[in-house]
């Protein structure tokens, strides 16, 4: 039998042969380089936020295409497909819902990305270019954001062209032509719509693509910057210990009785979630209660463990019930305002607490060893991804993309307001004025942009000092008090 099965031994071989130099790529080497050891500060989530916008940019472009095989960049149509999409193609809703959702997920986690790359330090020598690309992403990710918005072509996104393009006008130098080619002429009209659709499908996917492809390549020359942390509680077998404090063990017993409530609803269900326009039926309402309580009972068992990941599953549910307890209290929708109140400070000083004493979990509290790109941290990204796909999916059904009135030149709007990642401009604008809020946004988009340099300055005038750290601090809190300021107007 073995002199027979030679020579077909012998023809796959050769085949295999043929068919590797048709791709004629050392893939040991390819291993080698894409498999290089990540340095062990990376298993702390917050310091991997890096991969977590590149997943939402491909969620995006995903809903994006879906959405343009029905979208119609035209003034007489756009908002009539919009509208078919809410409301008449099966699942047009949702997908539109997490379009949106991805794009705000998105803007958040790059900033607090360049959050962490700024109070670490890593933008220092030599990975100053890599910055500035960073900022060349974050730019381009607000950008889309406003070209997206603006696509919809309802009163508000009508209105934000008008507001934005005119205040482009009064930047020096640059800005009349720079608001011209915005507009597509003199004013806002059919060549702006298109312009805007231009630019999100087209212009910008592949301006951050490429940006991405440069990011990830300069990382890969200069590597992830090296972070040592304090050692963690050892026992007799050099193991970590999990640091179970009453106030964790507090936490985890307060999540199971939430959970253990969502399963009391599922079973009494005295009322069904809204969503889009309709309610549920009461069968599906109830499927969402028991889901959230199983949900809640996982993470309570993970809290209870020591681990993190329970933590970030509660962290996620906390905040989105307070957003829909804030939005039940502004619309007088609250049955009962002083149990929502004392729910809303509980699950607040919960969120709170939490962040506060994530150092007494166990994740990320081993040595600080490098540890393997595949399959270790590709595991980790995985996890992400999937945490977003379940956020992503509950904004969608809680607070699912709404459309307002179609927009009419004729008629201005009482308010006009942008979209959050605008407010702090918004806030600038009404309290310098127009002509000083427009130089200074733009001075400090240089001065961002620039920081690495300026970084160094400081260090060589006041060395260890850390005088970028408080300048960072007080320009995330004024960023922070403006964005709030300007929601609550």
């Amino acid at each position: 039998m073995a002199p027979d099965s030679t020579p077909s031994v012998t023809h796959t071989k050769s085949a295999r042969g043929r068919l590797w130099q048709m791709l004629p790529v050392d893939w040991g080497r390819v291993q080698d380089v894409t498999n290089e050891p990540v340095p062990g500060h990376i298993k702390r989530w917050w310091f991997a936020l890096g991969g977590t916008p590149a997943y939402l940019f491909f969620i995006q472009l995903t809903t994006g295409i879906l959405l343009s095989f029905y979208y119609e960049p035209s003034v007489d149509h756009a908002y009539e497909s919009v509208n078919a999409i809410t409301t008449a193609i099966p699942f047009g809703w949702f997908i539109r819902s997490i379009h949106k959702w991805a794009a705000n997920l998105m803007i958040i986690t790059v900033i607090l990305h360049m959050c962490r790359v700024y109070f670490s330090c890593a933008f220092r020598h030599p990975r100053q270019i890599n910055w500035v690309v960073g900022c060349c992403l974050l730019g381009c990710t607000l950008v889309m954001g406003f070209t997206g918005y603006s696509l919809v072509y309802e009163q508000l996104s009508y209105w934000g062209i008008t507001v934005a393009t005119e205040l482009t006008a009064t930047a020096p130098i640059v800005g009349d032509a720079l608001a011209t080619f915005m507009r597509g002429g003199e004013s806002v009209g059919p060549n702006t719509l298109t312009r805007m659709f231009v630019l999100h499908v087209g212009v910008l996917p592949v301006a951050i693509i490429i940006l991405i492809g440069l990011h990830v390549a300069v990382l890969r020359i200069h590597g992830v910057s090296e972070l040592s942390f304090r050692a963690p509680l050892l026992d007799e077998e050099h193991r970590p210990l999990a640091r179970k404090t009453p106030g964790v063990q507090l936490l985890a017993l307060l999540v199971a009785i939430v959970a253990l409530g969502c399963l009391y609803m599922a079973v009494r269900n005295p009322f069904a979630i809204k969503a889009i326009a309709h309610e549920l039926t009461l069968e599906s309402s109830r499927v969402v209660w028991i889901m959230m309580g199983t949900i809640l009972a996982t993470a309570a068992v993970l809290i209870h463990r020591g681990h993190l990941y329970g933590l970030m599953i509660w962290l996620v549910v906390a905040i989105l019930a307070l957003g829909k307890l804030v939005f039940d209290l502004a619309d007088h929708e609250a049955a009962r305002p002083t149990l929502w109140l004392v729910a809303s400070v509980v699950l607040a000083i919960t969120v709170i607490y939490g962040v506060a004493r994530q150092d007494r979990f166990t994740e990320g509290k081993t040595e600080d060893k490098p540890f393997s790109f595949f399959p270790d941290h590709i595991v980790t990204e995985l996890m992400i991804g999937t945490l977003l796909l379940f956020l992503l999916t509950l904004l969608s059904l809680v607070f699912p993309a709404h459309l307002g009135e179609k927009a009419n030149p004729l008629v201005t709007p009482e308010h006009i307001k942008p979209e959050w990642y605008f407010f702090f401009q918004f806030r600038m604008l009404k309290i310098l004025g127009l002509n000083t809020a427009v130089i200074l946004t733009g001075l400090l988009g240089v001065l961002l942009v620039a920081w690495p340099w300026v970084d160094a300055l400081l260090e060589k005038l006041a060395p260890k000092k850390d005088i970028g750290v408080y300048v960072g601090i007080l320009a995330f809190v004024t960023f922070l008090v403006f964005t709030v300021w300007e929601a609550m107007v």
